[in-house]
């Protein structure tokens, strides 16, 4: 298995010698033949055909995808990568490869939401900190550890003590549909989730599947099923986010990618 640097470098070259120029000379030497592409699971989301010959006829039907890489982490098998793709209506992704044995990227995870609302020009979604530095497996451990405790026990169980713990109060969200940092988190908490739960008798569902920890930033992809705390409250939501974690444990800045079911995304050019 090659390193996470090697695997770093390789979803690179992707991004800029082939998405970027829609030039797929390149893709035998990064892609496995039997690659397999994944789109959130929602209605008007498409499924994509698999194998490296599909993902070329893609690549070579889009052209050039124009896109701007903000922040990567390598984590195992895993790259994880924080991307604005760029045209008529710009787009919010986060996209998770898994390489195979033979260091070729054998799967890929597409997280994608419209941002057509911002204001042009705007970069706050997108702006702040994060350094995707080598750390210790055990802090790696650590940082998916509380994580997890984030989701499912401040979230899930709606645990509002939970909240001073791991949150630090100059806490960032980058949404720009949900201001109010650290005050307005607590909030949320102690009135939506908690009216979810005592409405439904069960838990705030929080359903993770994949996380990649590298520096103070770590990805986590997994779904929910949306309470009406932003938007379309009922439907289902794939969606991917990265926080930074400050040394104690507590979550500094915050952005997300919400894929929710009902806002389509317009065209299938940025998934591959």
């Amino acid at each position: 298995m090659q390193s996470d640097t090697t695997h770093n470098a390789q979803v690179m070259q992707f991004y800029y010698d082939v998405l970027a120029t829609g030039d797929t000379q390149q893709l035998e030497a990064l892609v496995a033949p039997d690659y397999v592409p994944h789109c959130a699971p929602l209605d008007d989301v498409p499924v994509l055909e698999p194998g490296l010959d599909a993902l070329r006829r893609r690549i070579q039907r889009n052209g050039p995808v124009p896109h701007r890489i903000y922040r990567m982490v390598a984590d195992g098998d895993l790259v994880f990568a924080q991307v604005r793709y760029d045209g008529p209506v710009p787009i919010s992704g986060i996209d998770i490869f898994r390489f195979d044995a033979a260091g070729l990227i054998a799967e890929h995870w597409n997280c994608r939401q419209r941002i057509d609302h911002d204001t042009p020009g705007d970069d706050r979604r997108f702006a702040g900190g994060g350094i995707a530095a080598p750390i210790t497996a055990e802090r790696r451990t650590s940082m998916k550890s509380t994580l997890t405790k984030v989701l499912l026990q401040i979230w899930g169980q709606g645990d509002a003590a939970l909240v001073p713990v791991h949150y630090d109060e100059s806490y960032i969200q980058h949404n720009l549909d949900m201001p109010g940092g650290y005050q307005r988190i607590k909030e949320i908490v102690e009135t939506e989730i908690q009216r979810y739960i005592t409405a439904t008798g069960g838990p705030f569902p929080v359903d993770i599947h994949r996380m990649g920890a590298e520096g103070d930033l770590i990805f986590v992809h997994y779904s929910i099923f949306m309470a009406g705390i932003n938007r379309k409250e009922g439907q289902r939501a794939t969606n991917a986010d990265i926080f930074r974690i400050g040394a104690d444990d507590r979550m500094i800045e915050h952005w997300d990618v919400l894929q929710i079911e009902g806002e389509p995304l317009p065209d299938d050019k940025t998934l591959f």
